[in-house]
């Protein structure tokens, strides 16, 4: 069976036939660490009563999740494009699975951190409960929904494009320039959330 046919009878398949697919595309050790790693690290933190581990958690996790949003609009995206047809699809199909568990991992430990962090209900509570802090997080838990129905499906698009037996690029291109704009996005975003709770944090 070619790639073409193979990309099409995947993209007809099931969301679970989908998934494993990008987890042997991936590698499923490194599908399943992208996972697991960040998550461990909160779930000690809850099991550890630790706030500070929890602290830290949140925040490296949430500045690999902010880095990759900007980094693949603004750095990969335009490589891409300016690499032959053969060099790009063979970058495409390898990173694409890879950034996806990636991310997904990250940006959901920054979210269940961030939650906890503000929950003072749940034991672990920051004591920043407040209008700000819901409106960051409501805005946070917005932000990761969003990366999953718009950049991720963005991204597989892409990779399930190049993967079809005649790629069409003018159709990779247009989702190219849509990946920038999204990305812009939610680094913008991104960066009012920390604007947002900075300030908050200083008093300001």
């Amino acid at each position: 069976m070619g790639v073409g046919h193979e990309s099409d009878r995947i993209v007809d398949g099931t969301v679970v036939d989908r998934v494993r697919h990008l987890a042997d595309a991936a590698n499923p050790a490194f599908a399943a660490g992208s996972l697991l790693v960040p998550l461990v690290f909160f779930g000690a933190s809850l099991a550890l009563s630790s706030t500070t581990l929890l602290f830290y958690t949140h925040v490296a996790a949430g500045a690999v999740w902010f880095g990759f949003a900007l980094i693949f609009p603004a750095i990969i995206g335009p490589t891409l494009g300016g690499l032959g047809r053969e060099a790009s699809a063979a970058v495409t199909t390898t990173l694409v699975p890879k950034a996806v568990f990636f991310l997904v991992g990250f940006s959901l430990t920054t979210v269940l951190s961030g939650t906890v962090l503000l929950t003072p209900d749940l034991g672990l509570g920051y004591g920043f409960a407040s209008r700000w802090s819901s409106v960051a997080l409501g805005i946070g838990w917005g932000l990761f929904a969003f990366g999953l129905v718009v950049p991720h499906r963005l991204q597989l698009s892409a990779y399930y494009e190049t993967l079809s037996s005649e790629p069409d690029a003018s159709r990779l291109e247009a989702i190219e320039k849509k990946n920038l704009v999204v990305g812009l996005f939610e680094a913008a975003t991104m960066l009012g959330i920390i604007v947002l709770m900075t300030g908050f944090r200083l008093g300001l």
